[in-house]
């Protein structure tokens, strides 16, 4: 008989007309996060998360609402944005490459950051009307 170990999910979804999605502190963080909200953002502290093997990915579409997200030392990440209202602020540790795509009509974009040869990676694709993306590395 197969081990029939339940496989966990890979994906979380979080869809809500009001109110965004927040995660900090000790949590299993899964593969890849789809948000989808009217009004709400996404705010995702990765840094006491237990990681999965390879990237973390994070989808986030909101008419009203942003990404806030901090990652530890050696994370890999993609983020793919879209937001009508708000945009992306991005901590990352130092010695993190940070590859930005995309567009905004009204709002800045951070350029990036280059990275340790070898070291992680991050990167983000964001579309918004209003909003940005804001990377900064911690100290």
């Amino acid at each position: 008989m197969k081990n029939a170990a339940p496989r966990p999910r890979r994906t979380e979804w979080s869809l809500s007309l009001l109110g965004g999605l927040k995660h900090q502190g000790a949590f299993t963080a899964r593969e890849r996060t789809v948000h989808v909200a009217a009004v709400g953002g996404a705010k995702l502290d990765h840094t006491g998360a237990e990681l999965p093997e390879g990237p973390t990915r994070l989808v986030k579409a909101a008419l009203v609402g942003g990404a806030e997200l901090s990652y530890p030392e050696g994370a890999s990440a993609e983020v793919d944005a879209f937001s009508v209202l708000g945009g992306v602020d991005l901590t990352v540790p130092a010695g993190t490459a940070v590859e930005v795509r995309g567009f905004s009509l009204l709002g800045g974009r951070s350029t990036g950051t280059a990275g340790e040869p070898g070291g992680a990676v991050v990167k983000i694709r964001s579309y918004s009307l209003i909003g940005g993306v804001k990377v900064r590395q911690a100290r």
